[in-house]
């Protein structure tokens, strides 16, 4: 049987109808339907059994600088867990996901480092919750994308004994077609899974230096820590912006770090063959949902923790942007729909953007006419897309990949005391 899944066409239909995009619209994109069953309601998955639901605990002492506070981290997970499920012991929280013989995957972000980067001591707190649900180190694997970037991060020091951490590729290159996940001419690397053949999505554009004759410009695959060895996956997304896809929360982090050929969602304009820096034009918006609708990643993707203790409300997702800005927030945020919970995050930005004197995400681009200023009174370049696209939380809803609408959205914060921490330590 052909693994191959694509977008089912009366969701597609939907998606056209709700945002505008009329007659063939962005799903004629999209290669035909297949027959993957969705994910029932109610049950683990996409959008899971809390679906529009989005638990946020507030700790004033959990991040000062770059430094994160191990123990505020310990009491946000677990009240955050708790709340989200609706009981009263961490340990039954984490048991409402998963059990002994689970084999479970953490999705980390590395990029942003060293400030706005999925918390090592976040990442740590939730490996001992899975532990306390009866799940072995062994079966525990944390992964991202890219290698090189998860190492100079350091994950794979911090890791207790008997975790296992792996990546889908060596590094970033252009063209990021190679199944094996590694960089022809160069020497091969371990912990590197590559990609799934036989699952994945094709959409239809790719960049200009693809080979016309390669079908794979049109394909991203999924990597093979997701289809093959992990049974379920938790994803830590962090608070941030970004310049392509408005905001880079949940959704972003299940599409990006869980295929190749990502870099075709940022179309080249310019010469063939040639990246010209400020010639782009924008495919986040349809490509981000195209790829989380794939149900390996509805199916396994069970829980996402947001970690906001440092978000970046500018110039994400990385610290090359000149205009890149952090502040430290201090919350997380639990939810088993990414949908609902992106809904939030994008509104959290924005409200820090408005402080800080800029408008919001969906009003940036180089179409927009805005531009910042330094305080010598020169522009100062903050876009390199078209528009960004936060409209990909939006056409996700579309899809049954969770609840956007505001209004049926349940946002509930949680605020800890400052002193629980220090008592704790004491």
């Amino acid at each position: 049987m052909n693994r191959r899944t694509l977008l089912a066409g009366a969701a597609g239909a939907a998606a056209g109808a709700v945002l505008g995009y009329a007659g063939r619209g962005w799903l004629g994109l999209l290669g035909p339907p297949s027959e993957a069953p969705l994910v029932v309601p109610g049950t683990l998955g996409i959008p899971g059994p809390y679906p529009g639901r989005v638990v946020e605990v507030h700790h004033p002492a959990a991040a000062t600088g770059n430094r994160r506070n191990r123990q505020a981290v310990r009491q946000m997970v677990e009240r955050g867990m708790c709340a989200l499920v609706g009981c009263d012991h961490p340990v039954e929280a984490w048991r409402r996901f998963f059990a002994p013989g689970d084999r479970v995957g953490i999705k980390v972000v590395p990029v942003g480092r060293p400030d706005s980067i999925s918390s090592p001591e976040l990442v740590l707190e939730v490996i001992d919750g899975l532990r306390s649900a009866g799940v072995r180190p062994s079966d525990i694997l944390v992964f991202d994308r890219y290698r090189d970037e998860f190492m100079s991060c350091g994950y794979h020091q911090i890791l207790p004994e008997g975790v296992h951490w792996e990546c889908a590729s060596v590094r970033y290159d252009d063209l990021q077609v190679w199944i094996d996940g590694q960089i022809p001419g160069e020497p091969r690397q371990k912990r590197v899974s590559g990609y799934d053949p036989q699952v994945y999505r094709e959409v239809a554009y790719c960049l200009p230096q693809h080979d016309p004759s390669d079908d794979r410009r049109f394909r991203s695959h999924l990597c093979r820590i997701v289809s093959e060895k992990v049974d379920k996956f938790i994803s830590l997304p962090v608070l941030k912006d970004h310049r392509s896809a408005g905001v880079t929360l949940s959704l972003k982090n299940l599409s990006h770090g869980s295929v190749n050929n990502v870099a075709r969602s940022h179309i080249i304009t310019g010469q063939p063959g040639k990246i010209e820096r400020g010639k782009t034009l924008n495919q986040c918006g349809t490509f981000i949902p195209a790829i989380v609708s794939l149900p390996a990643i509805r199916q396994k993707a069970v829980l996402q923790i947001l970690d906001g203790l440092v978000g970046t409300w500018e110039g994400g997702p990385g610290t090359w942007n000149r205009t890149f800005a952090t502040w430290n927030y201090n919350s997380l945020f639990f939810a088993t729909d990414p949908v609902a919970l992106d809904h939030v995050g994008w509104e959290v930005i924005d409200r820090k953007r408005a402080a800080e004197g800029w408008p919001g995400v969906a009003q940036m681009g180089l179409e927009g006419h805005w531009r910042p200023i330094d305080v010598n009174g020169r522009s100062v370049p903050s876009e390199q897309f078209h528009m960004r696209q936060p409209e990909h939380v939006a056409l996700a809803a579309t899809l049954g990949l969770g609840v956007f609408e505001r209004k049926a959205i349940r946002h509930e914060r949680i605020d800890l005391p400052a002193e629980s921490a220090v008592q704790e330590r004491a």
